[in-house]
């Protein structure tokens, strides 16, 4: 049976996020919404004047990790970022799904019903990692609602992994996370909350939910369990490649050059295979641009999202200016 948090654990994770959101300096308030039984977490700020922007976390995160970009985006747009389920602070309902298509169809669905009941019939879509993938589904289901598509090194497109980061979901941090030392924990997950000129009390506020989110009881039955159909220790396990040249928006590829989780040349040729797309580069970013070059990432991601949809996109790389 699948452990299960307790009432105290779901108001811990709770308080970690509300800690957390206390350091960012924008006005974000918190949404619970009932989405087919199951409990959808969702993060708001911006005018409800302004036009919409749908973000979705990656693998192990949570809405409250877009925290160093929300500031720069809520002043251009009304920002909703979804908790997708199993991860955050949305239901660890367990996945019963047996291959990768089922465990995105869920993620997507989750996220489309937060949109559905918000009643966004148009809106703008930013998707990181895992959550980068979960767009490109959103986008292949509801390309006619969306402006703009903003992929930030996505999954879905490599066909390869490389071995230390198979190992490391193999291994499944949720599971070796409540095994250390808290230190040591702190020290193993610096490079998730590598992010420039924080006070010394926001670190410690980020540091605090990314373990507390990491630990969290009925995640690896969850949100890891559906992870595990897209990638395995043998190899990539299911990817949409075979559907990108159907997706419609226009969409822009943002990569770190030095990631190591999903390196650009396991992806390129899938990114040149958007009908409408165009790749930036983050010359000193890894896996998480939005994180570790913060101002840079929404600097472009505001430039790209204020762009008319009747522009054309380049197909040529670019580097994001820092």
């Amino acid at each position: 049976m699948a452990l299960q948090a307790t009432a105290a654990q779901w108001e811990r994770l709770r308080s970690a996020e509300a800690t957390l959101l206390a350091h960012i300096p924008v006005s974000i308030t918190a949404h619970d919404i009932a989405i087919a039984g199951e409990q959808i977490h969702y993060l708001e700020a911006g005018d409800a004047k302004l036009p919409p922007l749908v973000l979705v976390h990656g693998r192990g995160s949570a809405a409250a990790l877009w925290g160093p970009i929300l500031p720069q985006l809520a002043a251009h747009r009304h920002v909703f970022a979804v908790d997708m389920r199993g991860w955050g602070l949305s239901s660890r309902t367990p996945f019963t799904g047996t291959g990768g298509a089922e465990a995105i169809a869920w993620w997507r669905d989750g996220v489309l019903g937060v949109v559905d009941a918000l009643g966004l019939t148009r809106f703008d879509l930013i998707g990181h990692s895992l959550g980068g993938m979960v767009s490109l589904s959103i986008a292949l289901a509801r390309g006619s609602q969306i402006d703009h598509l903003l992929l930030e090194d996505a999954a879905g497109f490599a066909t390869t992994s490389p071995l230390d980061t198979r190992l490391y979901f193999a291994l499944e941090p949720e599971r070796v996370a409540p095994l250390l030392p808290r230190p040591l924990f702190n020290i193993a997950a610096r490079g998730s909350v590598n992010i420039p000129n924080l006070t010394p009390a926001a670190k410690a506020a980020y540091a605090d939910f990314v373990y507390t989110l990491t630990t969290f009881p009925g995640t690896r039955a969850s949100g890891a369990r559906g992870f595990n159909t897209i990638l395995g220790v043998e190899g990539v396990r299911y990817t949409l490649l075979d559907q990108v040249h159907n997706v419609t928006p226009f969409t822009r590829a943002f990569w770190g050059v030095k990631d190591g989780v999903v390196p650009l040349n396991t992806s390129k040729a899938g990114i040149e295979m958007l009908p409408h797309g165009e790749l930036v580069t983050f010359p000193n970013a890894m896996h998480s641009p939005h994180m570790e070059v913060p101002d840079v990432f929404a600097r472009a991601a505001l430039e790209f999202l204020a762009r008319g949809i009747e522009t054309p996109v380049n197909a040529t790389p670019a580097s994001a200016a820092e």
